[in-house]
Parts: structure tokens; sequence; C-alpha cells
């Protein structure tokens, strides 16, 4: 089968001046989740542990790369959402029971749940704390660098599609190495987590949510942004990762304007149009796959895809309609069986595929930032990003940037240049490791903020 990628991570009285002044009243709590301590992938029969940190949970049961979880706590794995799943409802101090395959050999380990450590930054404070939102508890974090500024941007990060916790678990993570760097130039940072994710408690779930459900939990973030933690709507720069990259002009159309919009590894065409050639050449830029045998799957999705979204056909009606297309289904798209296909449900891919992207940059009011990763296959090339550019200019000369960062993946990482890195690619097999953060992002992003003008205001 073809792989595919997608767009495809304590207060104190100094950073509440600098974060500016909290609406009164008790602050909700979330209780810390527990960290079970693997990096997986999806394995024949479960999730594949591919790495173990020391002195996690799973270490602590005994786990090892290699070995492929079936059950948690009694919960069937079936693959790496299903183990991210249950994961997430462990909380620390509490009893857990793994049962794994080893060698083929079934194998079970208990532990005691392990609490999360919470991130830590060089010259600033990780704040964390809680969002309502539909019932329930978003965890979010402001990063405020000490001596920061009260007045200063703060650069609200809106990570990929992929349900899982947007903190990061090492110091070298991407997301944690951008933050440290914008840190270091007295730019703040906020986050809130998807439904479900990580700390969160109780509301939806992010694997259930539809995209509208999504982004309103981003819209909730940015409301306590500026209602908790009192930083006014020209303070807040929205930087879109991935998926994030739809999302952050969606929010800069709304209400009042914001300093910045900036993206990275996004799209702008349709997202039916941007799944047709996932299929249809992506394989081919990223990992030398033929492109022949490529066109052809291209050609097989495209009636597939038509009826997902274009005519909005149930996924288990259009696999009683056709065999040929439920083996797609399965085998390209992931399908459950019921009506979720690549890790999120039929209604949230849809839509995507139904915003008013173009619009959206249009009415966002504020500069912006497109930066392509040169060996960004996610984003498959350097058109959509040029094309944000192209349009934001059109309404509003002369705001908007285009950026092309060289030897840089979707991932933000130093992946090499476009033909080397597909060469590595497919070297390992059509998976690149993650490579080390390029800290060109953080100095072309902090330079674009530092130069950015206050918005119109009204």
């Amino acid at each position: 089968m073809t792989r595919h990628w997608m767009m495809i991570a304590a207060a104190s009285a100094a950073l509440m001046a600098c974060a500016g002044a909290a609406s009164a009243g008790p602050r909700p709590e979330l209780a810390r989740r527990a960290a079970l301590g693997v990096a997986v992938e999806t394995g024949e029969g479960g999730a594949r542990v591919l790495s173990v940190a020391p002195g996690s949970t799973a270490a602590k049961a005994g786990l090892q790369p290699g070995d492929v979880v079936t059950r948690l706590n009694g919960a069937a794995v079936a693959d790496h959402q299903a183990l991210v799943v249950q994961a997430g409802k462990l909380r620390a101090g509490e009893a857990v029971d793994i049962a794994y395959l080893r060698d083929g050999a079934s194998a079970r380990g208990a532990a005691a749940a392990v609490a999360r450590p919470q991130e830590t930054y060089r010259g600033a404070t990780a704040r964390y704390g809680a969002v309502p939102f539909r019932g329930g508890l978003l965890r979010d974090i402001l990063v405020t660098p000490a001596g920061a500024k009260a007045d200063g941007p703060v650069v609200f990060l809106i990570q990929g599609y992929y349900c899982a916790t947007m903190e990061g678990p090492t110091p070298d993570h991407a997301y944690r190495a951008l933050i440290q760097g914008l840190a270091d130039r007295g730019i703040a940072t906020y986050r809130v987590e998807k439904p479900g994710m990580g700390d969160s408690q109780g509301g939806p779930t992010c694997l259930q949510s539809d995209f509208a459900t999504e982004l309103d939990a981003f819209r909730a973030g940015l409301a306590a942004l500026t209602r908790e933690h009192g930083v006014a709507p020209g303070r807040v720069v929205l930087l879109g990762h991935s998926m994030g990259g739809l999302e952050a002009p969606l929010l800069a159309a709304e209400g009042d304007p914001v300093r910045g919009v900036a993206v990275y590894g996004t799209v702008l065409r349709s997202w039916r149009d941007y799944m047709q050639d996932v299929f249809r050449v992506q394989g081919f830029y990223s990992a030398g796959a033929d492109p022949v045998e490529l066109a052809t799957l291209g050609e097989a999705m495209r009636p597939l895809l038509d009826r997902i979204f274009n005519e909005s056909v149930p996924l288990r009606q259009i696999a009683a309609d056709n065999p040929e297309q439920a083996e797609l289904l399965r085998a390209v798209l992931e399908w459950d069986g019921e009506e979720q296909i690549l890790g999120r449900s039929a209604a949230y891919w849809r839509q995507i595929a139904q915003q008013p992207l173009t619009a959206a940059w249009r009415d966002s009011r504020a500069p912006v930032l497109a930066v392509y990763g040169e060996a960004d296959f996610a984003a498959i090339d350097d058109r959509d990003h040029r094309l944000i550019a192209e349009v934001v200019n059109h309404y509003r000369p002369g705001t908007g940037r285009f950026v092309m960062l060289a030897r840089t993946g979707h991932g933000f990482g130093l992946d090499g240049a476009r033909d080397s890195a597909r060469d590595a690619a497919r070297a390992a097999g059509g998976t690149l490791p993650p490579q080390p953060f390029n800290p060109e992002l953080t100095r072309v992003l902090a330079d674009w903020i530092d130069d950015l003008p206050a918005p119109p205001r009204g």
C-alpha cells in the first residue's frame, strides 16, 4: 500500500504583570494526566512500540521497543490512535495493566502511572490553566519570558490534525524548541488542547469531534487568552501549523483584528483536491514511489473521494454499494468500519472541504506570513503558500509575505534539501525519522513579528 502523509505536538506576580490583569473569580483546576511514555506506530495486531522513555509508566511496566501493545487496562488497542486515546485517560498514581506481544508471545506488565512532567523553559514561566468547554475543561499553557513587555506579542500556536496532546515530551520536541526560541526573543506563546487531549477532562473527545467542534475549542482558547489572561487581540499572533493553518485564518476573520497570522505547512486549495493530490503525487515527492502506480491509485480514489466529499454518502453505505471502494476505504483511508477514516470522523473531513478559506484570508484583516519548508511533503509543494500571500496582497497590498525555508520538513526539522530528503525517506522505507529542529524558523517568525505594526482598530 502506498504510504500517505497528511497535515499530519505555576503563576507568579511577574507572569501576571506580563500577561495582563486576569478576570476575577476562581480558575478551574485540572488534575495532571499520567505519561505512558512510549512512541508508537500502528503494527500488526496493535500499537508497536518504537521507543520507551526512561522512568516512564511503560518502562516500569517492562515494555521494550518492538513490543506490540494489544490492551491497556482491559481496553482493546487496535492501532496507535487507540493507544493514544486509552493512555489519555490515565491519571497519576492509578494502576496500569498492559497486555502486549513480544516476539509473537503474549505478555503482561503492571505499574503505577507516572505523572507527566510539566514543561519548563529557560528564562520563561509556563503557566498551566484550564478553559471551560462544552461541559468539560481544556488544558491551556501560557509561556511568558522573564521581563517580557506588558503589551508584547503573544503567539497562539494552533497544532495539526492529529488527536494528540499539544505538549512536547522533551525539550527538543519541535513545538518546545520553537517556544524556547521565541521566549529567547522576548515573545510569549499560548496553546490549548483539543477536546479530550492531554489533561483535558469531560466534554467531547477529539476522535469523535467534527471540524466545527475543534475550531470552537480553539475559539474558546482565544477567548480565554483575551479574557482570562488579559491579552488584547491586538497583541495576538495566530500561528497555524499544518491543519492549524486552515483554522488560523478562520479565527482571524472573526472578532477584533489580531496583530498577525502566520502559517506553516498548510493548504489553500479545496480539501477534496488536496486529498486527490495526496494519493496522486505525494508518495512520489516524499519517498520516490512509482509515479505511474500513484497515478493509477489517484484515479481509483477519485470516485471514492467524490462520494465522500461531494455527495456526503455514509462510509458504510459506500462500502455496501461497491466492494472495490470498500477495500480502498480499508487499505488506503484506514476505515474503522463505522464513520471514521484517517484517525478522524468523516464529518471532520467533510466540514474541512466546506470551509471558505480564500474568503477567510480576505477577511483576516492582519499581516500574513506564509512559510513553506523546502522538504515539506505533507503540504506537497509551495503553491498554496505562495497563493496565500498573493491573495492577501490582492486585498491588502504589501501585507502578505511568502518565505521558503530551506532544508526544512513538515515537522520543522532539518530534513535536508528536497531531493536528499526524498532519498533518505526512500532508504528508510518511506518514513524519514524526526530530524533536529531548524532554528531558522524561529528567526524568520520572530523577525516578522518584531516588524509588525499594531493592527487597525474597528
